[in-house]
Parts: structure tokens; C-alpha cells; sequence
């Protein structure tokens, strides 16, 4: 499996698989990362403060509420991550399957480019801008090697 997804026509995919998990990790560093701020531990304090009734017995924090929406970026990054990889090693995976699920890949990521690039926060966005455009180098560059005519199927 491992040999598969560095085979042509699949590296620069399995490459931003890879990135995507790093993403992940390393929004999780941010999310668990004290506030070197002291305004921003005030605004935390707040936040833990402010509570809300959801229904079915739970009373979550607007603190809550955030590290919720934070945590979903990561596990999805990881999960999305994962799977491409699941995909892009297994021989069963044709180059044209390959290539249809990088143009989902490229519509979920430019989305979430876009979404970075309007709220302005700068380390999604860059961390989106590579993996964009090395999905999209996946999808214009041509494989070399003996898969150059199987990535068109």
C-alpha cells in the first residue's frame, strides 16, 4: 500500500494527503497552546463564563462552542487526509477515480481558502494555499513514467 501512493500519478495527490494531516496536527498545537495574551485569557475566561442551555441536559460554554468548531477542523482535516491516503495506496484506486476525488479535494479546499482569506486569519490560509496548489499541480502536471496514458481513464 505504502509503494502504491508514491507511484506516478499519485505522489503529488498522496502529498497533499499528507499535508492536510499536518494541518491537522498542527491546528491542534494552536487549539491546545496557552494564550500568551492577557487579554485574550480575560476574553477565554469570559467565554468559559458565558453559558447557554442546548437541550438535552447540556449547559456548553461559548468556550465550548469554539474549541467544538476548532476541533472539527482538525478531525476533518485528519479524516479527509486519511482516506485520500486509504485511496490513493490502494491498486484498486484507478488514476480517473483518483483524479475525480482530487477535483473534490481542490472544490472542499478552495473553500476553505476562500473562508480563511474573508475571516483573515493568516495560518489556515497559507496551510490551504499549499495544499491547493499542490492538489492542483496533481491534476495539470502529467504523471511521468509508464502511467502517463492511465491517468486519462
Amino acid at each position: 500500500m505504502a509503494t502504491t501512493m508514491w507511484q506516478p500519478g499519485r505522489r503529488l495527490f498522496s502529498t497533499a494527503s499528507v499535508l492536510m494531516i499536518l494541518t491537522a496536527a498542527a491546528h491542534t498545537a494552536g487549539q491546545l497552546s496557552p494564550p500568551s495574551d492577557p487579554a485574550v485569557t480575560e476574553l477565554l475566561a469570559a467565554m468559559e463564563n458565558l453559558r447557554r442551555p442546548l437541550g438535552l441536559g447540556m449547559n456548553a460554554s461559548m468556550l465550548d462552542l469554539l474549541r467544538l468548531l476548532g476541533f472539527t477542523m482538525t478531525v476533518t482535516f485528519a479524516g479527509l487526509g486519511s482516506i485520500n491516503l486509504l485511496l490513493a495506496g490502494s491498486p484498486d484506486t484507478t488514476l480517473g477515480l483518483l483524479r475525480r476525488i482530487s477535483w473534490a479535494n481542490v472544490a472542499w479546499v478552495g473553500a476553505f481558502l476562500a473562508l480563511s482569506f474573508f475571516y483573515q486569519i493568516p495560518p489556515p490560509f497559507i496551510s490551504a494555499v499549499i495544499i491547493e496548489l499542490v492538489l492542483l499541480a496533481s491534476l495539470l502536471l502529467p504523471p511521468r513514467g509508464s502511467e502517463r496514458t492511465a491517468s486519462r481513464n
